[in-house]
Order: structure tokens, then C-alpha cells, then sequence
């Protein structure tokens, strides 16, 4: 079986996990520091917060903008739930834009007309592929004060006009989990950010509301009076949070990822490349484009014809395959709405698209495999 998404680690992270296991920590600590200095530097920008997930990860790049209840923020109706569960678990309210069958991200120009009608903006960079012109979006954001949270869950890793995703908006978000570009030990998360009280708020929502930055401010004093309640500054809360911390093995894990990570996107690259050189002239299939700094998370194909019936030619081949995640998330039963029938470049993905894996643990045997059953199922040998 070729599957879709397959990790790729070796002794490195193994003597990184052993590491933990013989030292003092085993919840967060050095490793967790030593990792978000890393990724910051890597990203390219001041902070990084390390989370237990990507989907942790967007709700606490939102609820660190302190948005009003009912108040509405961007995002996209097709796609992935985590980046739309944010914004109703935080009582806000989603203003959906489609997305665009050709770059299957979303609509640009739609994202424009709305801009002035919302107070935040929470949109994936798909498949690994950044969304165009996103820096003129973050521009006309920035002019009318509106955050944008860059969900890079699926592309950590990818870079736009030499900046890697993520770095230029409000906040970047990223997921480690074991079937994207990298991971922490089959879980973990980032969040990003230039701005200091973003992140110093994100520290303490993120260890249940502590006050950011308690234990080095204490001084090896264990109790201290001087917080603003004069109380224990250890127990005292500044946010209502939650715990999403990350324990040491997963961040030692991620930081010999983070390492490879460069070397993994080369790999993925290649196979994509491959991928789309041996099935590029198929008239029955479109293949969704990446850019040249892309790392891919999946090679994406449109079916013309029965999607679900290649997809079935498929598994029954061992090639292993996903549809466009959740296509048009409105017509899913926990988000059913009335709306969902305007979206039709959501619909068309729903109906037509699928994706298959250019991971690193492929083989060149695997892609000629791939290759051929699909040419085979089309006609063409």
C-alpha cells in the first residue's frame, strides 16, 4: 500500500526522545524553549509559542486577539474544520468566502469585499501552496487594522516572494501532525508572531492563564507576594486559558524534524514534479498548480468524470488517497446552512477533487506505479 502521508524519522529523534527520558523534565521545559527559538529563527520572525496541536494552535492565534462575541471574521468554506472551529468556539461568527477551482485556494478578490465588514481574518495556505497575492491582502488588512492569522497547518515550510509563510501576517499557525511536512512525535503545533503582547498573552493562555513569564521572574524564590493580588506569582492568572503545552518529547522530537525539514521539502518537491511530468497531458484530470517554493503536502488532481470512482480504482490498486478534505464545509452536518449553495467553487471541489501523497518515504518504484495505474485507468499506456 502507497499511502497518502507517511513520517519520516530516524536515530536522530530517537536519541532526542532518550535524551528526555533520562533528564529532569518531562512536561515542558528546556526543549520546548530551545524548540520555539528554533522555529521563530527558522520562520523568520521574534516569537513562537509551541502547542500540543495545529488546531490548538488557531484557537489560541484567535482568542489572543480578544475579538468581541458576534463580531465576524473570514474564512474559507471549503477546507479543513480546524480553521472554521475557532471561530464559533470563541462565539464569533464565520464570514465564509469560496474558494477558487483553479489555485484551490480561496477566492482572493472575495476576501477584499469583505474586508471591511470583518474583524479578523483566519484563511489556510492549501495543500502546502501559498494564497495568492497574499501579501496585497495583508497590506489592505494592515490599512483598515483588520489581523490576519495565517493558517500554514499544511505548509510549513513554503515561501512567497522570499518570506516563509506565516511570517508576515498578524500570526502564523503550524501543525506537526505525523502526516504533514514534519512532525513532533505524532502531534504538536506553533504559533508565530512579531507582536509582544500577542505573545506574551498567548504564553499564558496557553499554561492555563498563568502569568506570562511567572517562574523566571520568581528567582528561585518559591513564594512571592508581589503579583498584582499579592499572591503566589506561580497561581496567579492573568487570561482564562487552557492546557496545550507540548511535552518535552514531542519538542526534542520536532527539533530534529526542523532540521530536516529544508532537506524533506526537496524531496517532496521532487516527487511532485515527477508526478505531474507523467500525468500532465491526461486530458480527464486537472492537477492543481504549486509554486516553485512550495513544500507540498499532497498532489491534488480535479476528475472530470467519476471522482469516487477513482478514487475506489485506487485503494483497490494500493494507492492510498483523500478527498479535498471537507469541500464545502456548509454542506457538512455540523455546519449545515442555507448559505452552502453559493459557494459553488466549494461544491466543485467537494465533488471533484482529490489528493495523493509526494512524501519522502516514496520510492521512485512507487510514483512509476502511480504513474501507471492512473494513465492505465484512462486509457493511456
Amino acid at each position: 500500500m502507497i499511502e497518502f502521508a507517511k513520517a519520516d524519522y530516524g536515530l536522530e529523534e530517537i536519541e532526542a526522545v532518550n535524551r528526555v527520558l533520562i533528564s529532569n523534565y518531562l512536561a515542558s521545559g528546556p526543549e520546548n524553549e530551545a524548540f520555539e527559538q528554533e522555529f521563530a529563527d527558522y520562520i523568520g520572525v521574534k516569537y513562537a509559542v509551541c502547542v500540543n496541536s495545529g488546531s490548538s494552535a488557531n484557537l489560541l492565534a484567535l482568542a489572543s486577539l480578544g475579538l468581541h462575541k458576534n463580531t465576524y471574521v473570514v474564512t474559507g468554506a471549503c477546507g479543513f474544520p480546524a480553521t472554521v472551529n475557532p471561530i464559533i468556539h470563541l462565539g464569533l461568527k464565520p464570514k465564509y468566502i469560496d474558494y477558487d477551482t483553479y489555485t484551490h485556494n480561496i477566492c482572493v478578490q472575495d476576501v477584499f469585499n469583505e474586508l471591511k465588514n470583518v474583524k479578523a481574518i483566519i484563511v489556510a495556505h492549501t495543500l502546502g501552496n501559498p494564497i495568492p497575492f497574499i501579501d496585497m491582502i495583508l497590506d489592505a488588512a494592515e490599512n483598515l487594522q483588520v489581523p490576519v492569522i495565517e493558517d500554514c497547518c499544511e505548509a510549513v515550510g513554503s515561501i512567497y516572494l522570499g518570506d516563509k509563510l506565516g511570517s508576515c501576517g498578524t500570526l502564523g499557525t503550524y501543525s506537526f501532525y505525523p502526516a504533514h511536512q514534519m512532525t513532533a512525535l505524532g502531534g504538536g503545533g506553533m504559533v508565530v508572531t512579531n507582536d509582544e503582547k500577542l505573545y506574551q498573552r498567548m504564553k499564558s493562555m496557553r499554561d492555563w492563564g498563568k502569568m506570562y513569564d511567572w517562574d523566571s521572574s520568581m528567582g528561585g524564590v518559591k513564594t512571592d507576594y508581589s503579583s498584582p493580588i499579592k499572591y503566589h506569582r506561580g497561581y496567579t492568572y492573568d487570561t482564562v486559558g487552557w492546557n496545550f503545552k507540548l511535552p518535552e518529547a514531542n519538542c526534542a522530537f520536532g527539533r530534529e524534524q526542523l532540521k530536516k525539514l529544508d532537506s524533506f521539502k526537496k524531496i517532496r518537491i521532487k516527487n511532485w514534479n515527477t508526478l505531474n511530468e507523467g500525468l500532465k497531458n491526461l486530458e480527464q484530470i486537472y492537477i492543481s498548480p504549486m509554486t516553485q517554493e512550495s513544500n507540498p503536502f499532497g498532489f491534488c488532481m480535479d476528475i472530470k468524470e467519476n471522482r469516487n470512482k477513482f478514487g475506489l480504482y485506487l485503494e483497490e490498486n494500493g494507492i492510498r488517497h483523500r478527498p479535498f478534505f471537507a469541500g464545502n464545509i456548509l454542506r457538512q452536518p455540523a455546519y449545515q446552512s442555507s448559505e452552502a449553495w453559493s459557494f459553488k467553487g466549494s461544491d466543485y471541489l467537494m465533488e471533484h477533487s482529490l489528493f495523493i501523497g509526494c512524501h519522502t518515504k516514496m520510492t521512485s518504484r512507487d510514483l512509476d506505479y502511480i504513474i501507471g495505474k492512473i494513465c492505465a485507468y484512462f486509457g493511456r499506456s
